[in-house]
C-alpha cells in the first residue's frame, strides 16, 4: 500500500508544488514508461496525484511521438501484453494503456530486424525494389512496421471476445473493412513469417547445426521435433510435421498479434512471466486441434491467412493462383511510394 506521509512537504514544512512533481514523473515515465508502478507506491498523496492526472499525463506523453506510430494508439481498447493477452484489455489514456504501447514499438523494433521478417532473401519471391541496398533496407523497414501495425489492428479489434468462434468472426469483419493494398501488405507480411519460422525451426533442427535454445529446445513440449545427431537429416526431419506447425504459427501471430511472435522468439528473456512457455503451449494446442480436424473428431475454422486471400482475391478481382503476383505489385508500388526523410 502507498505509503502515509506526504510527499510534497518537506520535514521543515517546505511544500513542493504539484506541478512540478507532476513533471519529473512524466519524465520519468517518458524514459521507462514501467517506473510508474513504482510512482504510485511512493506516498497515498503521490497515488492520488498521478490517478487524477492520468488521462491529461498519458495524452501529453503519447501526443506526436513517433515510438508509438504503429502501435495502434488511436484504438480506444487494446490487448494487453500479459499473458494470457485477452485477460485483461486496455483503456485509451491509461498508465497501463501508455507502457502497452511503449512495449508494443520494443517488440515492433526487435521483429523488424529479426530474421523472422527478412525479406532480402532472393531465394524467396518477397516483393523488392531495383534501388540501392541502403535504401531498399528503408523502405522494406518502414513495410514491415506498416505490417505490424495492421497485425496489432487484427488482434485488436476483437478485444473483450471470448471464443474462437466470436473472435474469428470480428477479425473476418475487419479484414473484410481493409483495403486491398493493406490485405496484401497484411497477406504478404504473414506469408514472410511463416516462411522464416519453417526455415528456422528446420535449420535448429539439423544434425549439423547446434540448436540455439531459440526455437524448440529440448526441455519444451515440442521435443519429439528434434532429432538425434546421429539419425540422417532427410529421415529425422518431418517437413510436413513443421509445415503444419508454420501454419499454426501464422495464425497464431494473426490472433493474438506481434506479441505472440516476440513471445515465441524472445520470451524466454522474461522469467517472470515466462510467455515463451505460454506461446509454445498455444503452438502445440494449435497443432493438436489440427490433428484432431484431420481425424474427424473436431470442427476447425478457416485459417486467417485463407481468409486474407479469400477476400483479397474478391477485392483485387483475381484468382487465388493470380493472388501472390498480384500483392507483390502493390506492396512494392506502396514502398516505391514512401516518402522516405
Amino acid at each position: 500500500m502507498p505509503g502515509s506521509w506526504n510527499l510534497f512537504r518537506s520535514d521543515g514544512g517546505i511544500e513542493l508544488c504539484r506541478e512540478v512533481c507532476l513533471l519529473v514523473a512524466e519524465h520519468a515515465i517518458d524514459e521507462d514508461a514501467h517506473v510508474v508502478k513504482q510512482l504510485l507506491l511512493l506516498s497515498k498523496s503521490f497515488f492520488s496525484l498521478l490517478k487524477s492526472y492520468e488521462i491529461s499525463c498519458t495524452k501529453r506523453l503519447s501526443y506526436n511521438d513517433r515510438r508509438l506510430e504503429y502501435t495502434d494508439r488511436s484504438q480506444q481498447t487494446i490487448l494487453s501484453s500479459q499473458v494470457p493477452p485477452r485477460d485483461n484489455p486496455l483503456d485509451v489514456f491509461s498508465y497501463a494503456w501508455y507502457s502497452e504501447l511503449r512495449f508494443r514499438s520494443t517488440i515492433i523494433e526487435f521483429l523488424a530486424d529479426h530474421e523472422i521478417t527478412d525479406m532480402e532473401d532472393y531465394t524467396n519471391d518477397w516483393p523488392t525494389l531495383d534501388i540501392t541496398k541502403k535504401e531498399l533496407q528503408r523502405r522494406l523497414g518502414m513495410f514491415k512496421r506498416k505490417a505490424l501495425l495492421l497485425l496489432f489492428q487484427l488482434a485488436d479489434c476483437a478485444v473483450g471476445l471470448d471464443g474462437t468462434g466470436k473472435i474469428r468472426l470480428r477479425q473476418s469483419v475487419f479484414l473484410d473493412n481493409l483495403s486491398t493494398r493493406d490485405l496484401a501488405t497484411l497477406g504478404v507480411m504473414v506469408e514472410v513469417m511463416g516462411q522464416a519460422f519453417f526455415t528456422m525451426t528446420k535449420r535448429s533442427l539439423s544434425p549439423e547445426v547446434e540448436n540455439n535454445g531459440i526455437l524448440l529446445p529440448p526441455t519444451s513440449d515440442f521435443s519429439y521435433l528434434n532429432a538425434p545427431p546421429t539419425t540422417p537429416q532427410n529421415e529425422s526431419i518431418n517437413e510436413n510435421l513443421i509445415r503444419e506447425c508454420m501454419c499454426v504459427f501464422e495464425d497464431l501471430i494473426q490472433r493474438h498479434g506481434p506479441y505472440f511472435a516476440w513471445a515465441y522468439l524472445a520470451g524466454s528473456k522474461d522469467r517472470l512471466r515466462k510467455p515463451d512457455t505460454w506461446a509454445r503451449a498455444e503452438l502445440k494446442q494449435g497443432l493438436d486441434d489440427m490433428n484432431a480436424f484431420e481425424l474427424g473428431y473436431t470442427m476447425a475454422f478457416a485459417s486467417l491467412q485463407s481468409v486474407v486471400w479469400r477476400i483479397f482475391c474478391k477485392k483485387a478481382n483475381c484468382s487465388l493462383q493470380e493472388s501472390w503476383t498480384s500483392a507483390k505489385e502493390m506492396v512494392e508500388a506502396e514502398m516505391m511510394g514512401y516518402e522516405i526523410e
